[in-house]
């Protein structure tokens, strides 16, 4: 429930564009497999126990189970307070509910490498650099949070074993917090139990979280503990990536039954981390794992799937791979939601980057029963849809096309099974703005800019960002009279798609492995991160003679003319 005080916690929407087209297909991690914790532990009553590390904890009362993610290596359980506890401070009532978390630090896992090694039938390897393994529970903090600092390292014995109670005060966060944790150092692996609560309440909520870490138990285990999946021999969607043109000779009856396998093998690991008090269903094009109440869960499910409609209709026919079933969760709420996308990895944010990627939203009743609630869901859905038809769409479409198609899809919305696109209130009047000053950008310079070009002009005034989303909500409606701007969008990403593979016949690989030493090794990943950026700044510029180059100039003074009426009237 919302307080007169506290702003629509949604994702902003600059976070929403970092998680959007623009996110680089390289980094996309192994396909994810269940972790050997994952069956090892079980939640009886209130008593918490994981059998193979001989783990065993009262969980407080009032604290339910979160699912883990697919991918999670460190993190054993998650437990996340019914209870909301608003925070004093005098601008906003942040709302916030206690977050506990049970995380092993095995030894083997801490000496662990994060080289990845992708090895294909062929013999072919592909090797990269996944998450470094983290050195304990003061490393894991580091790397989690900002600005903050241990207020209490105190010796202490649990259960007659000897540990490290610890509280860190977590003070550039919104809102403020507060961690209260016990370090135990166990023969094979550290275990870490954390209680994160608001930073003005926690001299009241203290004492519960003290008396619960003061139940952890041990006893023997099963066996011995393992590391964290950290490197080894794995199959991932580098198959289509990094072999491209290895992918492309396979048949389209051999790519498919790869990729349905792939999607069979996730959804497996997601269903067996989904907590039984969750919803599990299938739709047409989804794996539905909810949290909250039927009719949000339905009205979610139906507008994804019309919006999936739509992008089958756009864009269905920019590659003829099979497009893997993505999963769609919906969480009751926004703390709930933030709770399970705090993992273990080096980033914390909304990423969906991964095998494990998701599509996620959560309830709230600031938008009731509208069908604006859905759009949310509108730019993960596309996203993921487009890099399974190619990923050069993805790799390729330039910042300013990324920005304005998210913000564009942030004005949609469906009733029963139509979907609408409506200018956002914010975009129309900043554009505006932008035009009664006379620094609306030309039509013709916000359409050819690369990524960097767009990030000059935002820096100089930042309302460019919403005229970019004019001139793409002007080419797809009048501005398409003219013939080279018909389809904009499909005809884009083709062009993306044509212009990358015709420049990769061109270009050979650097072979690091030539380097003799380090700096030599140094100056040939600066020279690779260099011809990477001319590469794709060189390929913007291709990309924009196949998509405006038979625009004539008379054409342009009426495209023109036309925007700069379209965003006055605030189309």
């Amino acid at each position: 429930m919302r307080t007169g005080l506290v702003p629509d916690r949604r994702i902003t929407r600059e976070k929403r564009v970092m998680r959007t087209l623009l996110a680089p297909l390289a980094v996309l991690t192994a396909l994810a497999t269940v972790p050997t914790t994952a069956a090892a532990q079980k939640l009886e009553g209130r008593k918490w126990t994981h059998e193979k590390l001989g783990i065993q904890m009262t969980i407080p009362e009032g604290f339910d189970m979160v699912p883990l993610q697919t991918d999670e290596q460190w993190i054993l359980a998650k437990f996340l307070s019914k209870k909301t506890y608003l925070s004093k401070d005098k601008e906003w009532n942040w709302e916030h509910r206690p977050l506990m978390r049970i995380i092993a630090f095995t030894e083997k896992a801490k000496a662990g490498s994060a080289a990845e090694v992708h090895e294909e039938k062929d013999g072919s390897t592909f090797i990269g650099i996944g998450a470094v393994p983290y050195k304990g529970y003061r490393d894991y903090v580091k790397r989690h949070r900002r600005g903050f600092f241990f207020s209490a390292e105190d010796d202490g014995k649990i259960g007659g074993e000897r540990c490290l109670m610890c509280e860190v005060d977590v003070h550039k966060a919104t809102p403020k917090l507060h961690l209260f944790s016990a370090v135990f150092h166990r023969p094979t692996f550290e275990l870490a139990v954390e209680f994160e609560v608001l930073e003005d309440r926690h001299d009241k909520l203290g004492k519960a979280c003290l008396k619960a870490l003061k139940s952890v138990r041990f006893k023997e285990p099963v066996r011995v503990a393992e590391a964290a999946v950290t490197g080894g021999r794995k199959t991932s969607t580098r198959l289509w990536t990094a072999f491209r043109d290895e992918w492309r000779k396979r048949s389209y009856e051999e790519r498919y039954e790869i990729r349905q396998q792939m999607e069979r093998q996730s959804h497996d690991a997601v269903k067996a981390k989904t907590p039984d008090d969750w919803i599990v269903q299938d739709s047409k094009h989804f794996l539905v794992i909810s949290h909250a109440d039927d009719g949000f869960t339905k009205r979610m499910v139906a507008a994804s799937e019309v919006f999936y409609t739509w992008c089958e209709k756009n864009f269905g026919k920019l590659g003829d791979d099979y497009v893997r079933r993505p999963v769609l969760r919906i969480c009751k709420d926004f703390d709930e939601y933030s709770a399970y996308h705090f993992d273990s990895s080096n980033t914390t944010g909304w990423s969906f980057s991964g095998e494990s990627a998701e599509i996620g939203t959560y309830y709230d009743n600031w938008n009731g029963t509208s069908g604006r609630d859905s759009r949310y869901l509108f730019d993960g859905i596309l996203r993921w849809y487009l890099q399974e038809k190619d990923p050069y769409i993805v790799s390729y479409t330039p910042y300013w096309l990324t920005w304005s198609i998210s913000d564009y899809l942030d004005g949609a919305f469906v009733k029963g099974k139509k979907l609408t696109f409506k200018v956002d209130d914010w975009t129309r009047d900043e554009s505006r703005a932008m035009a009664r000053d006379g620094k609306l950008p030309k039509l013709q310079t916000l359409l050819e800019m690369d990524s960097d070009g767009f990030s000059k002009l935002r820096k100089q005034d930042s309302r460019a960002s919403y005229a970019a989303t004019q001139a793409l909500r002007y080419v797809l409606g009048p501005g398409q009279r003219v013939k080279p701007l018909k389809k904009f969008l499909p005809r884009y990403f083709q062009a993306a798609i044509t212009v990358a593979e015709n420049d990769d016949k061109k270009v050979a690989p650097i072979n690091r492995l030539t380097a003799k030493t380090e700096e030599e090794e140094e100056a040939m990943a600066k020279a690779a991160t260099k011809r990477r950026k001319d590469r794709k700044k060189r390929l913007q510029q291709e990309i924009n003679d196949l998509m405006l180059s038979k625009i004539t100039a008379k054409d342009w003074k009426k495209l023109e003319k036309g925007f700069a009426e379209f965003v006055k009237k605030g189309k």
